[in-house]
């Protein structure tokens, strides 16, 4: 950490140590930056115990940042010409946290929370601020306490004041609004309420997390199905591990119990071992016991009370012995809360909690669901049977083109229900046979009828390993038939019986599932599917292939994309590229080279953008694809530019030459067109990569000697070659920019020549008028 000894050196240990993770970590090294502070002056003072309040509020120790807030305090109404704008606003905006965080502390007496309440309203009241906040934070304590008329007052007074600077951001107001409609059984009227958050039209840095979260059971129980599972693909990621995200893992658990995905709930239960803290505050970890005695009580009731499942104490229990001690000290917390609250609100609603049915038996999620054997470790999982027969995607093709295939295994064609089974009955039979007329046909509707038949009318007779191909087969079917939701229903189902027969059958339909996913454009459920069969992915010839794992990470780096993670999909695409390298055809390793270099130069890794470009525009003249390898020799010239400009020049000359040899090359008139345009394209770009704008003056000038002269021929050159072009706008671009180039180069009357020609082109054509503005700067310009 860096020394502190004055004001700068505090910023910039507060600024080193922000960079941190949120938790204990960060908050650690607050505290080492408040106690060297304190000994540089009262400004410093209030800087640090600001940093420190912010530290807490984001880790498990939110309630300490009450000692540092009321420090602050104090010195607030000491000395107020101690606090600037910025501090003066912390003051404030923590003020709400510190009132209401003392609700999770159950040994803080209520008076002295009601204190504090009223202390808030009037501070507000002289500062000038609107109640907004105030009405709140008066609202999480009713609520808190269960008295529901004091909770409705301020939850109408809390909508009906202005926002003012001290309300909470749209997302999180938002979010915290739906919880109470869900809490007045008003599901519908929450998730409505929720949709700016889910939408992504209001985020903050823990929304739409929470409300991710939030949303799983209301949405079950409006039979919502595909948006709950996807509100848990999507949303588990985002706050796993978390220590501030307790609650929000927690309904992530709590889904997982209700919806018969206990063995889901148990991987999620696995990935959390600190919050058996002891430590931890009470009242998150009161929500943490008690879904985890729901998930425990959810397995005794399955019969799996000798499950052995890890725990407190970090030992392990077994559900039935978790089960009891889980749902003990929940109740317990919630009593001390209701001895110091004087009601029973918080013990019923933990109760109620404890007490849930089921609201599905089953609902597929596409990730693993098998719950382990009572004799083996958490984790491990039976093998049932042999290997489902059936061929695993090949290799991807182009990033456009990377679709499932529509073509599916023949094994489910037979007319037994699996291996060592009894003969199915002659409706199944008929139906496949229908099917199988409709394959050899090419007729997609009678093949999903077919097969959709088969499966309803073989029933609970058939066996895991026909069940699975079945429905894979069905979801490709459907896939090629564009109904894509179809498609991903019983690709959820085939990848449930595939997690009944091997891990190996089960790889094959989660990436096919995957698939189908991704061209809804579905990849953040997309992506845990994809992640869980990742590991157990052999790219052995006799088992997936190595096809498979390129398409698997190449899928894995789409996803990360979308959520605007560069570095994890380059990571991905690398990944892929490395095993494609020893293809045959080189095509894949190129364009995987190419998506690389692109998300390398996203993620701020500009060399290593720069050897992935140079290495996907080699890939790309090794495969005979002039076009592309032109488009990534001039992204790597851009790439080079800000660390050597000359050298950035000598890669656009070797752009010019490839798009010139191309273009001598091309025989089919589409492509000869295509790179008539590509040349002066690349000639503009090479001319604008050597020569800058100056930010003071606004003229362009040359970055090396006679950078200048060769912009100018550059540019003029592919004015030139677009003279009498079509598109009128790109000619004017090129020609203005060959102009202000004349202009710095001392030609000026070639600059006032282009410039009028430019006038003249545009003359009465409004869509181009702008060039008009860009052609009198330029004469204002040879006039000075």
């Amino acid at each position: 950490m860096t020394e502190i000894t004055d004001l700068a050196t505090l910023q910039a240990a507060i600024w080193e140590n922000r960079q941190r993770p949120h938790g204990t970590s960060q908050a650690a090294a607050a505290e080492q930056i408040l106690d060297q502070a304190t000994q540089i002056g009262p400004q410093a003072e209030v800087s640090a115990l600001f940093h420190l309040v912010s530290a807490y509020q984001f880790s498990a120790d939110r309630p300490k940042a009450l000692v540092p807030f009321a420090r602050a305090l104090r010195l607030w109404d000491q000395d107020p010409s101690l606090f600037d704008h910025f501090s003066t606003h912390s003051l404030f905006w923590d003020f709400k946290w510190m009132t209401t965080g003392m609700l999770d502390l159950p040994q803080v007496p209520l008076a002295a929370i009601e204190s504090w309440l009223a202390e808030m309203d009037h501070r507000y009241r002289l500062a000038g601020h609107t109640e907004r906040a105030v009405r709140m934070s008066e609202f999480n304590v009713a609520d808190h306490l269960g008295d529901t008329e004091r909770a409705q007052r301020a939850f109408d007074g809390w909508l009906a004041a202005e926002r003012g600077e001290m309300a909470d951001c749209r997302a999180c107001e938002t979010a915290h609004q739906g919880e109470f409609y869900v809490a007045a059984g008003a599901d519908g009227r929450a998730v409505q309420h929720w949709e700016r958050v889910l939408s992504g039209q209001q985020t903050c840095a823990e929304e739409p997390h929470r409300t991710l979260a939030r949303s799983l059971l209301p949405l079950v129980r409006l039979g919502r199905i595909d948006e709950a599972r996807a509100n848990h693909l999507r949303g588990y990621p985002m706050v796993k591990g978390s220590e501030s995200m307790m609650p929000s893992v927690g309904r992530h658990i709590e889904f997982c119990a209700l919806t018969g995905n206990e063995a889901r709930g148990l991987e999620l239960l696995a990935d959390t071992p600190a919050y058996f803290d002891t430590g931890l505050e009470p009242a998150p970890r009161m929500g943490h016991l008690a879904v985890t005695a729901l998930l425990m009580d959810r397995l005794v009731a399955l019969g799996r009370g000798g499950l052995e499942v890890s725990g407190p104490a970090g030992r392990t229990w077994t559900t039935a012995e978790l089960a009891h001690d889980a749902r003990t000290e929940a109740l317990a917390l919630a009593a001390r809360f209701d001895e110091r609250n004087g009601t029973t609100a918080v013990s019923e609603r933990i109760q109620a909690r404890l007490d849930a049915e089921p609201l599905l038996s089953r609902l597929p999620l596409g990730v693993r669901a098998v719950l382990p054997s009572d004799a083996g470790p958490a984790g491990a999982e039976p093998t049932v049977g042999q290997p489902a027969a059936g061929s695993a995607p090949g290799a991807p093709r182009d990033q456009q083109e990377a679709e499932p295939a529509a073509t599916a295994p023949e094994a489910v064609g037979g007319n037994r229900a699996g291996a060592g089974e009894e003969p199915v009955s002659a409706d199944v039979s008929e139906a496949l046979g229908r099917y199988n007329l409709a394959q050899e046909a090419g007729d997609l509707a009678g093949m999903r009828s077919g097969m959709a038949d088969a499966i309803d009318r073989a029933g609970d007779a058939a066996a895991p390993e026909w069940r699975l191909m079945a429905h894979l087969q069905l979801s490709e079917v459907l896939a090629a038939d564009d109904d894509l939701s179809a498609a991903v229903h019983h690709g959820l189902e085939a990848v449930a019986w595939a997690d009944l027969v091997d891990r190996s059958s089960a790889v094959v339909a989660r990436a096919r599932l995957a698939g189908h996913l991704m061209a809804a454009g579905r990849f953040d459920e997309a992506a845990p599917v994809l992640e869980q069969a990742l590991p157990d992915l052999d790219p052995s010839p006799e088992v997936h292939g190595d096809g498979m794992l390129v398409q698997v990470r190449w899928w894995l780096g789409d996803c990360a994309m979308t959520r605007d993670a560069p570095a994890e999909a380059a990571a991905h695409w690398l990944a892929a590229a490395q095993v494609a390298q020893h293809w045959p055809e080189q095509t894949d390793h190129a364009v995987l080279a190419n998506l690389a270099a692109e998300a390398l130069g996203k993620a701020g890794e500009s060399r290593s953008a720069q050897l992935a470009y140079e290495r996907a525009a080699d890939l790309w003249a090794e495969v005979g694809d002039a076009m592309r390898q032109l488009r990534a020799t001039r992204a790597w010239a851009w790439a080079v530019r800000n660390r050597d400009v000359a050298e950035a020049s000598r890669i656009m000359t070797g752009a010019t030459r490839v798009c010139e040899a191309a273009l001598a090359d091309a025989t089919d008139p589409d492509e000869q067109a295509r790179l008539r345009l590509e040349l002066p394209e690349t000639l503009e770009q090479h001319a604008r990569a050597i020569a800058e704008e100056d930010l003071d003056t606004g003229r362009l000038c040359g970055l090396y000697d006679g950078a200048l002269d060769e912009a100018v021929e550059l540019a003029s050159r592919a004015e030139s070659l677009l003279r009498d072009c079509d598109d009128v706008g790109r000619w004017c671009r090129c020609a203005l920019l060959a102009a202000e180039l004349s202009v710095e180069a001392g030609g000026t009357a070639r600059a006032l020549e282009l410039v009028a020609a430019v006038e003249a082109r545009i003359q009465g054509d409004e869509e181009l008028s702008s060039f008009g503005d860009h052609a009198d700067w330029i004469r204002d310009q040879v006039a000075v």
